[in-house]
């Protein structure tokens, strides 16, 4: 049967803790600024439209709007080379349920393709991780495909905890997860 706008991805589900076992530097030197969702001014919203498309920020500051969210803004000289969304435990829950209450969740990120290969991405997870943000753990997911990613985030020292099996039909519209933790046998 033929399903028009039907996809089905698999993810691998890390967590990253505080107590890293090593500092990852990026091979370039870094501005980095993690700002409360409420500090977002026009300028940070016209840089990172620049980076991840206007609908996706429209999106983003829509769906996980509170005093809790954060953005990380990464700059190499006065270009913004790289972007991580992070998001409270209550505003991402309902989406993804495997998600523990107080802990937060590491979405969107992306670096500028000129950017990569140089270690920003692992470097500013430990960044996250290391900051004040009143948690001890972190959830972060990656489409199994995505290879870089993989590496920057067992590079940072995330920790492989489950696969997320994610379907989306009618283009998206509507979707369910399926979680499998590491090692279970119901693959």
């Amino acid at each position: 049967m033929i399903m028009f706008g039907y996809s089905r991805i698999k993810h691998e589900v890390f967590t990253v803790s505080k107590n890293l076992p090593q500092t990852v530097t990026a091979k370039v030197e870094l501005n980095t600024k993690l700002l409360h969702l409420n500090e977002f001014t026009a300028e940070h919203r016209r840089l990172l439209r620049g980076l991840q498309g206007r609908f996706t920020v429209l999106y983003l500051k829509w769906r996980y709007n509170s005093p809790q969210t954060y953005i990380l803004l990464t700059y190499v000289d006065k270009t913004l080379a790289h972007i991580e969304w992070i998001v409270p435990a209550g505003k991402i829950m309902g989406r993804y349920p495997f998600v523990t209450e107080g802990s937060y969740s590491i979405i969107s990120c992306l670096t500028s393709q000129s950017f990569r290969g140089l270690g920003i991405y692992p470097s500013q997870i430990q960044k996250v991780v290391e900051s004040d943000i009143p948690t001890k753990m972190f959830w972060i997911w990656t489409p199994s495909t995505n290879t870089p990613s993989l590496k920057g985030i067992c590079k940072a020292g995330g920790i492989k905890v489950a696969e997320l099996i994610q379907k989306k039909w009618f283009w998206g519209c509507m979707s369910c997860i399926e979680y499998i933790p590491w090692g279970s046998d119901s693959k």
